[in-house]
Parts: structure tokens; C-alpha cells; sequence
């Protein structure tokens, strides 16, 4: 146990899923400290913490720990994600999302290995609502069966057209 005479408490969770060990911060204007405490009835630690936190706002707050610690995890990850160029913020002015995009559209096409994404593409397609909605069943059908990514955009553009001008 360490002594917190001159610290305030902060704040606790638990540390383990067992809920048997919990963290609690202590401060002062100079530091912070934590505590390693072991959810016994007879601990003195324990039961100092208790008179701070209840046992349901200890778990409370354990909760919003793991949720910040799984977000703070998330933002990370797609922090070094887009650093990387593994993904991309279409919202964002980004060139390499063009470059890739053009790339992927007009580069070489390998039927063997770009297959898969060429089904994806379509898939992806056949949910915009002006594709989705058309009843030009031929042109669905050329899409279906279109041969690399150049024919299947082609055909995908075309039905856009057709399906956004105006009704006469």
C-alpha cells in the first residue's frame, strides 16, 4: 500500500476481467501515481478506494476505460493505416486515391489474379441506386459479364447516364 497523504484521488478501474485487481490514479500539481489494489474486503487499499469510488462506479468506470483504450486502439490503427497508403479518406483531397484509382481502372489486367476484385467492383456497383434501379436488362447483363475493370466501368457509366437524365 502505498501512502496517499499527499495526493487527491483521480479516478480507478478495474484491471483484470476477473475484476480481482483494479488500477487507482492518485495526484498532486506534481505527479500522478497509480495504485495496484487487490479487490479484497480485507484490504486496507481496498477499502480506501471504496470510501472514494463505489463498487458500481468502479465498474462504470472500468467500462469507459475499455472503451477509450478500444478507441484509442481504432484511431491508431487508421492513423498508421492512411500513413501507410493501406487506406484511404475519400472525403479528403488525397492524389494517391486518384493515382490508385486510375491505376486499378487502366493499369494492366491479370484475369487471374484481379478477378476477385473485378467481382467486388461489380458488386459494388450493382448497389448505386441508378444501376440498381435500371431495367435495361441487356446493359445489366453486359455489366455482369463485362471482361476488366475498363468494360465494367464503360457499361456502369452508361447506365448512370441513361438512369440519370430526366423521365420525358
Amino acid at each position: 500500500m502505498i501512502d496517499t497523504t499527499n495526493y487527491e484521488f483521480l479516478t480507478a478501474h478495474f484491471s483484470n476481467n476477473e475484476r480481482t485487481v483494479a488500477t487507482v490514479y492518485w495526484g498532486n500539481k506534481d505527479e500522478t501515481i497509480e495504485e495496484i489494489v487487490k479487490a479484497e474486503e480485507k484490504s486496507p487499499a481496498w477499502q480506501r478506494l471504496l470510501d472514494h469510488m463505489d463498487i458500481d462506479t468502479l465498474h462504470e468506470a472500468t467500462y469507459k476505460h475499455i472503451r477509450d483504450q478500444v478507441e484509442a486502439y481504432e484511431d491508431e490503427v487508421i492513423r498508421v493505416a492512411k500513413e501507410k497508403g493501406l487506406i484511404y479518406d475519400v472525403d479528403a483531397l488525397n492524389t494517391e486515391v486518384y493515382k490508385m484509382f486510375a491505376q486499378v481502372i487502366f493499369g494492366a489486367f491479370n484475369i487471374k489474379d484481379d478477378k476477385e476484385k473485378l467481382f467486388a467492383l461489380k458488386l459494388e456497383l450493382f448497389e448505386i441506386p441508378q444501376i440498381r434501379r435500371s431495367r435495361n436488362r441487356e446493359m445489366k447483363a453486359e455489366l455482369r459479364k463485362a471482361k476488366n475493370f475498363v468494360e465494367t466501368v464503360k457499361i456502369a457509366c452508361e447506365i448512370f447516364i441513361e438512369n440519370s437524365q430526366p423521365s420525358e
